[in-house]
């Protein structure tokens, strides 16, 4: 049993990611906000997919998803971070975004270079196998097999040694040609276990630089291991996170046989889960024990105050969840914190999306609330729970850190955060765990409010981690998005219209063209951006127009295909409209004296939530519902609805309702 008037409460003082479309904890909480979700076909310059992909996965060697979110942009400047050329060449890019992205958190934290006390400083990092980089390097030294093989082969179709010898030689250049030569830097380059020290060796740290390695739940197991070191006081500062580069055949292939991905859209706590989309990325935070923290004058975004690890043990395959061993993770946390589970406000769950991993992790929830007793004084309370996962896939390695900061910014931020594409929840919200629920739009709580909130995550080989924290100073202006919370968590939507306009069909027919091209290549959620820029480029007096409507991609380009044989096979007359109302597409050519109807269908309430969204995304309907109570609402809809001779049941008078 834990004493928790000896464990050490642990300020977060600095954090920086770089994930899919987010190079900063900023971009990372407005995608989070507005649910931009960061799934697109997996680049060429990546990995060629068509050479592994196989829809229906027949085959041992393929994959049957071709999606994945990447990250993009990433470069690193080795000549101005003094790292010889020859060193940077032969060391895999997971040791480049981790050292850049600590050096970042540090700066966020208010330290230079020269400032950090370097002593009793550590790095703990959270990874799994390098990167792909790596696996793709050690091809180099197997050319001998190579050799061998095509040494066989050539002798079974009866080749000629010299004509064997000229294509040997030839096929060596060719396939030595891509790979780095093998140098000094290149053992410790494409090594997890050097990363950590790689950034004590640039940043002079002398407490200890590791890396630790528990699947999926790696990094947060480093952030757990970095507490546990500074209310130890064998550390006085501590840098912990994860990266995880990693979307090549090894992965791909092999969550492949393991059922794990998903052929459809990824969806967390939904009663449809599937599978999940593999992603990547990298997050560090800098963590400093609280008093230390307040005496030092550090902005804190958040206060750790319990974790817990746990191992799942016996009774289910290596690679399969465990919800007793999870649960046991959740109730060593909460033994160590100062409150319990039933007092936190939201939960950033593993949620990877699996109907097997989804439902387990319930389970586990709920076995680790069973236990909870709650006074007859008080009433039950519900905790919401979310996944960063529903936005930008799952990042392995680097998942547990990301939904680490996740969490530190809606804490800090005081707004339980959404999650994306849950559109039909886990029945086991109204039954085992009916105390918990998704938070599907998000809430916002005063700034003065201190949220509490759980951090889970577990990893291959029932290694299961789970941390809780709370708010700490007041919200930080450096998180605050380009646009209002409250706007930007009802802002999303599921589809969007494609607007092309021209002067001719001719012109539409390049566009519609240039557009095929572009839509192979983006994500989900830059279809909003591309749908914005289209409407912003259509102009009033063009005699030509079309428009599309979709939420994904890969649909976006075959209904732009089917627009562009519309107009080179089948286009309307002067004056005509073609449409398909079943695929969404229009067509229309010199219509002349056109208006926009908007349709109000019934009296409004078809839709969850859809009040809701008018009054927070626009600033004129929440200025007109202001002060307005719930029963002076339902009171003027039933004024209308009579006045119009609608029928309506008489409702109990409910005085002391909130205000909208």
């Amino acid at each position: 049993m834990i004493n928790k008037s000896l464990t050490t409460p642990i300020a977060v003082i600095g954090m920086a990611c770089w994930y899919p479309d987010a190079r900063n904890p900023r971009q990372l909480w407005e995608n989070i906000l507005a649910r931009r979700r960061q799934f697109r076909q997996l680049p060429d310059q990546r990995l060629p997919i068509a050479d592994y992909y196989n829809p229906d996965c027949g085959e041992s060697d393929k994959t049957y998803i071709s999606r994945a979110a990447v990250i993009d942009g990433f470069s690193f400047d080795w000549a101005s971070r003094r790292i010889p050329y020859t060193t940077f060449q032969n060391t895999d890019i997971v040791h480049w975004l981790a050292l850049e992205t600590a050096i970042e958190a540090v700066a966020d934290a208010g330290y230079s270079h020269d400032e950090l006390p370097g002593e009793h400083t550590g790095v703990i990092v959270g990874n799994s196998l390098t990167g792909e980089m790596t696996r793709s390097n050690t091809m180099r030294l197997r050319w001998p097999y190579i050799r061998r093989a095509f040494r066989a082969a050539a002798r079974s179709r009866n080749l000629s040694d010299n004509q064997a010898a000229e294509i040997e030689t030839t096929l060596k250049d060719y396939y030595k040609s891509v790979f780095p030569s093998v140098n000094e830097d290149t053992l410790a380059g494409g090594l997890s276990n050097t990363i950590a020290g790689r950034i004590c060796n640039f940043l002079n740290l002398c407490g200890g630089g590791y890396t630790v390695d528990g699947a999926c739940s790696s990094s947060l197991i480093a952030v757990a291991t970095a507490a546990t070191g500074l209310m130890n006081k064998d550390l006085n500062l501590a840098i912990a996170g994860g990266v995880d580069i990693s979307l090549d055949p090894f992965e791909l292939v092999g969550f492949a046989r393991t059922g794990a991905l998903t052929k459809d859209d990824m969806t967390v706590y939904d009663r449809r889960a599937s599978g999940f989309i593999p992603g990547e990325g990298c997050g560090f935070v800098v963590l400093k024990r609280l008093d230390d923290a307040r005496m030092d004058k550090n902005y804190i975004y958040a206060i750790l105050h319990g974790w817990g690890i746990s191992s799942d043990g016996r009774g289910t395959a290596i690679t399969a969840p465990n919800a007793t061993g999870q649960a046991r993770a959740l109730k060593r946390a909460y033994a160590r914190a100062p409150y319990g589970i039933e007092d936190i406000n939201f939960l950033e769950g593993h949620g990877t999306g699996t109907a097997i991993g989804d439902r387990i992790e319930l389970e586990g929830i709920a076995l680790a609330m069973k236990d909870v007793r709650v006074s007859q004084k008080k009433s039950e309370r519900s905790c919401g729970i979310t996944s960063l996962k529903s936005i930008i896939g799952h990042t392995k390695a680097a998942s547990g850190a990301g939904g680490f900061i996740k969490a530190v910014m809606g804490v800090n931020r005081r707004i339980l955060s959404p999650t994306a594409a849950c559109r039909d929840p886990h029945p086991l919200f109204n039954t085992l765990v009916h105390s918990l629920y998704p938070i599907l739009q998000g809430e916002q709580r005063k700034p003065t409010e201190i949220l509490r909130a759980g951090v889970s995550a577990m990893g291959f080989g029932g290694i299961n981690c789970h941390i809780t924290l709370e708010s700490g100073d007041p919200p930080s202006d450096l998180l605050e998005p380009s646009m209002d919370e409250r706007t930007m968590m009802v802002s999303n939507q599921e589809t969007e219209i494609f607007v092309l306009t021209a002067e001719t069909m001719d012109e539409l027919y390049e566009k519609v063209n240039d557009l095929v091209k572009i839509s192979k290549g983006i994500s989900i959620a830059e279809l909003t951006d591309l749908a914005a820029k289209l409407g912003h480029e259509s102009y009033r007096k063009a005699c030509v127009r079309s428009a599309v409507i979709t939420g994904q991609p890969d649909e976006l380009t075959k209904l732009l295909e089917q627009l562009a044989l519309m107009i080179k096979e089948r286009p309307p007359a002067s004056g005509k409209m073609l449409n398909d109302p079943g695929q969404m597409v229009w067509l229309s050519n010199r219509l002349a004296g056109t208006r926009v109807g908007m349709l109000f269908p019934g009296q409004g309430s078809q839709k969850l939530n859809m009040a809701r969204v008018l009054v927070e995304r626009f600033q004129w309907a929440r200025d007109r519902v202001a002060g307005l109570s719930i029963l002076h609402l339902i009171e003027l809809e039933d004024r209308r609805m009579l006045k119009h001779g609608f029928t309506t049941s008489r409702r109990p008078k409910m005085p002391n309702l909130p205000s909208v």
